[in-house]
Formats: C-alpha cells, sequence, structure tokens
C-alpha cells in the first residue's frame, strides 16, 4: 500500500485496517513536511505504532522544534517554503548536541540532485522516494533507524 493509498484511508474514500493502538512509547518523531495530508497520515500511523509525533511545516519551524523538543527522529521533506530540508539539516548538524541525531529524508523522485548534494554534505541516515514507499515501510524504517526490532509473530 503506497502513499496516496493512505490517504484514501485517512480521508474515508477506503475503509481502514482494523488496528489496535499501541500502549508502548517508542519515543518521539518530528515529521517536517510541507503536504499537510502527508504529515497527517505520517503523524496518525506513527502515534498508532506507539510514536510520539510533532510535525512542523517547513526547516524554520522544524529547527525549532529540534531546539525545542528534542525528538529521537526526523521524518524530513528536503522541497519546503519558508526553510527547505537541506537548509535545516546543514543548520541541525552544526549544532553539536544534533550532531547525530538520526534523519530521515522523504523526497520525490524528481530530487535525484538534491538527495546527491545532501549525501555529500549533510549526513541523512536514510533517503525514501515517497512514491516508491508506503507509511509502513515509512514506519519499519524509522524503527529500524531507532534500533526498535519488530516481530512479526
Amino acid at each position: 500500500m503506497k502513499i496516496l493509498s493512505d490517504l484514501k484511508t485517512l480521508y474515508g474514500k477506503k475503509k481502514p485496517a482494523a488496528t489496535t493502538p499501541s500502549p508502548r512509547h517508542l519515543g518521539r518523531i518530528l515529521i517536517v513536511e510541507d503536504e499537510e495530508e502527508l504529515a497527517k497520515v505520517l503523524a496518525v500511523s506513527l502515534k498508532e505504532e506507539g510514536f510520539e509525533v510533532s510535525i512542523a511545516s517547513n526547516g524554520k519551524i522544524g529547527l525549532e522544534m529540534v531546539a525545542s523538543q528534542k525528538p529521537q527522529l526526523v521524518l524530513l521533506d528536503l522541497l519546503m517554503p519558508v526553510m527547505d530540508g537541506k537548509i535545516m539539516l546543514r543548520r541541525m548538524r552544526e549544532m553539536p548536541q544534533f550532531k547525530r541525531l538520526p534523519v530521515i529524508v522523504l523526497t520525490n523522485a524528481g530530487e535525484v540532485e538534491n538527495i546527491r548534494e545532501t549525501q555529500r554534505y549533510s549526513n541523512a541516515d536514510e533517503f525514501l522516494i515517497k512514491s516508491n514507499v508506503s507509511t509502513d515501510e515509512i514506519i519499519e524504517k524509522a524503527k529500524e533507524v531507532l534500533g526498535i526490532l519488530s516481530w512479526n509473530i
């Protein structure tokens, strides 16, 4: 199931699969994404999985929220208004306390040059193309980056 399908589920065009909210608290994740619907889908799914989630609509707000909330992981879009993800990530890495904060970049397929530049200068942990991954795959990648084991029993 790709993100578009997840959006349809969120907005009632498709019935969601039965889920039981997780009582676990797996950590804090900050989503920095200007596409409001995508941010909401990710936030709802991550919360159901047991994460505490915050959303920032641009890099400037995201950088402020990183400093104030100290998340364990950032999901970061590259192309945004006010301050883009590349600048946010670069500024975040200049702060000693966030030099090693895990970051998963979520980007569009047309941004290959942005991915290369970000890889070269900013040390993101993962790069995912939005059109090629589902919400479930993003959650699994977040768990992997955070070192959380997933058990499929």
